[in-house]
């Protein structure tokens, strides 16, 4: 439990940023907003960093955020019934580090490790193994649950893929182009 509530914040305010700045550029350049998926999710790579980095001790903070990003309000019940969907995102990026550990990819913090935490390559195979699970699962969920009034198709599938993916892409690439200045003078 070390360090829970800096893991927590940090998480929900990255979180929460991404969904709203997804959002706006949503609501404003996208020619018909809906929720059927975007083809540039940011959310997703909330998910993808805060579990890679903090591991387990994210996933309360990514589950606040999760309800709290569509609506920007956690106190209206119609929020909870996405509760399914959610949690199927949220562990998405937990059951891709699961599946690779099965094929003996373990993630850890030495570059002798088969997937290393500080490589571009491992984010990426961690962000589309979860593509897969989170586009599969969360329409599967929708379908199945009737949370949704139309019939979930393939092209909506593939849009979760897809946006979760250029989505994770767009930010890591923005973080790094942020974040190299700063790591340059300190070294």
């Amino acid at each position: 439990m070390k360090n829970f509530l800096t893991v927590s914040l940090t998480t929900y305010v990255f979180s929460s940023a991404l969904w709203i700045i997804w959002s706006f550029f949503i609501l404003n350049f996208e020619a018909s907003p809906n929720w059927l998926g975007s083809f540039f999710y940011l959310p997703h790579a909330a998910r993808v960093v805060c579990v890679v980095y903090f591991g387990w001790r994210a996933i309360p903070a990514l589950f606040l955020a999760e309800l709290w990003g569509p609506n920007f309000d956690i106190l209206i019940p119609a929020t909870l019934v996405n509760i399914v969907p959610t949690i199927l995102s949220i562990l998405s990026v937990p059951l891709a580090l699961q599946t690779l550990n099965m094929f003996d990819f373990h993630l850890g913090n030495t570059k002798a490790s088969p997937l290393n935490k500080r490589n571009y390559k491992h984010i990426a195979l961690i962000t589309l193994v979860s593509a897969i699970y989170n586009s599969l699962l969360v329409n599967l969920a929708v379908n199945n649950l009737s949370l949704s009034t139309t019939a979930v198709g393939i092209d909506q599938v593939i849009r979760f893929f897809i946006g979760d993916i250029l989505g994770t892409a767009i930010v890591l690439v923005t973080l790094a182009f942020m974040l190299n200045p700063i790591l340059r003078t300190k070294s």
